[in-house]
Order: C-alpha cells, then sequence, then structure tokens
C-alpha cells in the first residue's frame, strides 16, 4: 500500500521498466566496450561463450521437440524442443564441472 495513494501503480511500474532496460543495456555495452578496448584479453571470454553456445547447439540437435500434454494443457514442439535443449545443456555443463573438480584434486595430490 502507498502512502496515502499518492503515486500511482502505473508510474512506478513504468520507472521500474526504465531502470530494467538501463540495466540490461549496461549489462550488454559495457562488456563489449571493455572487449573493444583489449581484444587479447577477451578471446578467452569469446571462446568460453562459443563453447557454450557449441553445447547448447548440440543438445538441441540431440533433443526430440515431440509435442505432449500435461493435463488439459498442450506443450508445443518448439518449447519441448528448447527445454529439452536446456537439460542437456545443464547435464553437460555439470559433468564437466565435477570433472574439472575431480582433475583439480587429482593435480593438486600429486604436486
Amino acid at each position: 500500500m502507498f502512502a496515502f495513494e499518492v503515486i500511482s501503480h502505473g508510474l512506478l511500474l513504468n520507472w521500474c521498466y526504465v531502470l530494467f532496460v538501463l540495466a540490461a543495456l549496461s549489462a550488454l555495452i559495457f562488456p563489449l566496450v571493455g572487449m573493444a578496448k583489449d581484444f587479447k584479453k577477451a578471446i578467452n571470454s569469446l571462446i568460453g561463450v562459443a563453447v557454450l553456445i557449441i553445447i547448447f547447439g548440440v543438445g538441441y540437435s540431440l533433443s526430440s521437440g515431440e509435442a505432449y500434454t500435461i493435463g488439459d494443457q498442450v506443450v508445443e514442439g518448439t518449447m519441448s524442443k528448447l527445454s529439452e535443449a536446456g537439460l542437456y545443456t545443464f547435464y553437460v555443463m555439470i559433468l564437466l564441472a565435477v570433472g574439472t573438480i575431480i582433475y583439480t584434486e587429482i593435480s593438486k595430490a600429486f604436486k
């Protein structure tokens, strides 16, 4: 409840939209400016992003995209395909994280 209903809900909601757009734009623009200033340091980040895109692409190609129903709601093929691709990507990322942890611990033991 707003103080004495002086401020309208719509005004605050619009202000939230403006702040969200500004935050999203700054989150996109500032890293791009940083990459443009020193591209050699940005190569590692770009390689990481490329690997994530490749993993998601492989997951997307492996997913079936079959439409199904849950109760009385129908999940279309596109949403099903994206959901499966996200799950496959998640599984691969978990395996990579666990593998990295195991490799790090074993390599520390032999040093």
